[in-house]
């Protein structure tokens, strides 16, 4: 493959997902347009940038290839622990009902996270809430294998001994399954974050969102619709938490900082 094909490619990918595909990554493109023609899935390089131009499913399939998936239970934990500590304990004395949003959701461990420690703050307060987790990717095979909750040792080696053995069920083939209870919790969508009308359907009564990780792919211009797509969800007062390298300062005029003791958060006044 030739630049000039390689830069088409990615310009389709970025012109539908919002994803902005560097040079870095064309081996990567280069040896998923190769497997595409060796499986006789496309009979060209040519073939296949026009099945991109109008295949959502396959756009998909490319950025799994590309993108990395790698994630954990209790990633950054600081911010779980001001979910625990200070926002959902003043959610649930305010509100019989909460919504949680984990946005680019990929395996499911951040959204089942978000709902063990919901499960934990509202035993600590001795109450009972309807939390609805929402939680997306634009990924298919992400997706399956979150519905299908079962991960292994890596993807639970930070989550507390206690709540291994109250939340999950360990396999006789060493893996670990989610609990029915916290499974329940959380419903997953296939829906990209820079899409309106994906972005419509979660509905603008979220309490708190986590989009961690992911917009480091977007460049600017792409950034700032995903934050305002995902701010416009938000309750008034809704918080939002990014990955600690990415910032949405001076992309969104209402979403105000919140400094937390070892995180931060935006707040959409």
């Amino acid at each position: 493959m030739i630049d000039r094909e390689l830069q088409e490619i990615a310009k389709i990918v970025y012109q539908k997902s919002g994803i902005y595909l560097q040079r870095k990554d064309w081996d990567k493109i280069k040896k998923f347009v190769e497997k595409k023609i060796e499986q006789k899935e496309a009979r060209s390089v040519k073939d296949i940038t026009s099945k991109l131009s109008v295949s959502r499913a396959l756009i998909n399939e490319l950025l799994d290839a590309v993108t990395i998936n790698e994630t954990y239970f209790f990633r950054h934990k600081s911010q779980f622990d001001v979910m625990e500590r200070e926002i959902l304990p003043n959610l649930f004395r305010e509100k019989a009902a909460v919504r949680l949003w984990s946005a680019a959701c990929s395996t499911g461990e951040e959204p089942y996270t978000m709902a063990i420690v919901a499960r934990m703050v509202m035993e600590k307060l001795k109450t009972t809430r309807t939390v609805r987790i929402i939680a997306n990717d634009i990924s298919q095979e992400a997706l399956q294998k979150a519905k299908e909750g079962v991960y292994d040792s890596y993807s639970v080696r930070y989550v507390p001994r206690e709540l291994l053995s109250r939340f999950f069920t360990k396999r006789p083939d060493g893996k670990y399954q989610i609990s029915p209870e916290i499974k329940r919790m959380v419903d997953f969508k296939l829906l990209s974050i820079t899409d309106e009308r994906d972005m419509r359907s979660i509905g603008n009564r979220i309490d708190v969102a986590m989009c961690r990780n992911v917009l480091i792919y977007f460049d600017q211009q792409a950034k700032k619709k995903a934050l305002e797509l995902i701010t416009g969800n938000l309750n008034r007062g809704g918080y939002l938490f990014l990955g600690p390298s990415e910032s949405a300062r001076g992309l969104v005029p209402n979403l105000k900082i919140v400094l937390f003791p070892g995180a931060i958060a935006y707040m959409k006044e």
